[in-house]
């Protein structure tokens, strides 16, 4: 008789608490949360030195990771000019590799290309030019007549290439730029910024590197050796590792320079936007590039494979948090003499059954608050979807730890 009375009064204990529990807890899936692991103290760091340079808007971009290491000005809105080249061979290269046209291409040369006013290969309609020689006399003696040929032939009209233009800038997050031709020839409502064309430059060089083969050429003859291309870069050749990148001038947009340079497998961007002249132009885009190397070294922060300082939830799930490990390897830009840096696992929950190698959030390098770069966090292992029974008996385990839980934190409270 006892026996069956304390059968029946476990049954009606755990009837009541399935009741009680109500909907099974799940784990959290409101906006991801974050886990900071600290490998570099900010603590009496040095400061990076001053920059002093004549241009009006300049910048340094590590172009590996996007990071400003230095800036003036730099979402001021300029008149980049001929800078400008940078989008078109941009969506050049684009329309390349979506198959739409092929670097063999012949470019039909218009009377509107042929008549464009500015620096110019003296593009004829009789001649035959293909898509890669376009993008050369875009690149080394900034033809703006092999632009509108280029704009024509990708874009359909120089008119529709622009507006791919403004779509690509917009895609890529260039806030303040507009643009309204594909060569740079000054209009008012042209501009952009020492920002945005950083932006551009490093999608440019990161997506389509071997424009980097075009831009470092200093000189080259065509038309049988009676016509000679002379790059308007001044500063290949006086600066080690220099290899591009694109010069601008106009009178309203003064003298301006997209530079890159890469030491070590460390490569550089550097923009200088409305200098008084050439030989400024030259010193500030050298300047800027020795102020990064002398400050700032590339170190690996996050190796492939690395496991963040926390587990990963999982909703649904035979576990409920697993391992999650880096992607790939990730090199940042830090100061030589100290900086602050953070690791930062951002979560996203997920719900079983889980892949190994699914995504499930990020590992995330924070630097004065900034993020500055980042690399996927994978599931180190697969993940079964639990059974209603395991997630029951889990629900009621949540409630019960729950109660106690108050409880002991009433009585800590009182005593």
């Amino acid at each position: 008789m006892k026996k069956r009375f304390w059968k029946w009064s476990a049954s009606s204990a755990l009837i009541a608490a399935l009741l009680l529990a109500g909907p099974v807890p799940a784990p959290h899936v409101g906006a991801p949360f974050a886990v900071f692991t600290q490998v570099a103290s900010a603590e009496d760091a040095p400061a990076v030195p001053k920059l002093d340079v004549q241009s009006e808007s300049a910048l340094l971009m590590d172009a590996a990771t996007g990071q400003i290491l230095w800036a003036k000005d730099e979402h001021a809105k300029r008149y980049p000019a001929s800078v400008t080249k940078i989008m078109t061979m941009l969506l050049a290269y684009e329309a390349v590799a979506k198959g739409e046209k092929q670097l063999t291409d012949i470019v039909p040369i218009s009377k509107s290309a042929y008549g464009v006013e500015g620096s110019s290969v003296w593009l004829d309609p009789k001649e035959k030019w293909t898509l890669q020689d376009m993008i050369e006399f875009i690149a080394i003696p900034s033809a703006n007549d092999a632009c509108v040929a280029v704009a024509e032939f990708v874009g359909g009209s120089e008119e529709g290439f622009v507006a791919r233009m403004n779509a690509k800038a917009k895609e890529l997050g260039m806030k303040d730029t507009h643009f309204t031709d594909s060569n740079g020839l000054h209009q008012p409502e042209h501009y952009t910024s020492a920002n945005d064309i950083a932006i551009m430059a490093r999608e440019l060089i990161n997506k389509y590197p071997h424009v980097l083969e075009t831009t470092k050429i200093k000189s080259k003859m065509i038309r049988e050796g009676k016509f000679k291309l002379e790059n308007t870069n001044h500063v290949l050749g006086n600066f080690a590792g220099m290899d591009g990148l694109k010069t601008g001038f106009t009178d309203e947009a003064g003298y301006c320079l997209t530079g890159t340079a890469v030491r070590d497998g460390f490569r550089l961007i550097s923009v200088q936007l409305k200098a008084p002249n050439d030989l400024a132009r030259v010193n500030d885009t050298k300047k800027i590039l020795d102020f990064g190397y002398a400050n700032f070294k590339q170190e690996a922060v996050v190796k492939k494979g690395e496991a963040a300082a926390e587990l990963a939830p999982v909703e649904d799930g035979v576990e409920t948090e697993i391992e999650a490990v880096a992607e790939q390897d990730l090199n940042v830009a830090v100061p030589k003499n100290g900086g602050a840096l953070e690791k930062k696992a951002v979560f996203t929950a997920v719900t079983a059954p889980v892949a190994k190698d699914q995504v499930v959030g990020q590992l995330q390098v924070v630097q004065n608050g900034t993020v500055i770069s980042s690399v996927n966090l994978l599931a180190k292992q697969d993940v079964e979807e639990a059974s209603w029974m395991r997630l029951a008996f889990r629900g009621i385990g949540d409630f019960f730890s729950g109660i106690f839980s108050g409880i002991g934190n009433f009585f800590s409270d009182l005593f």
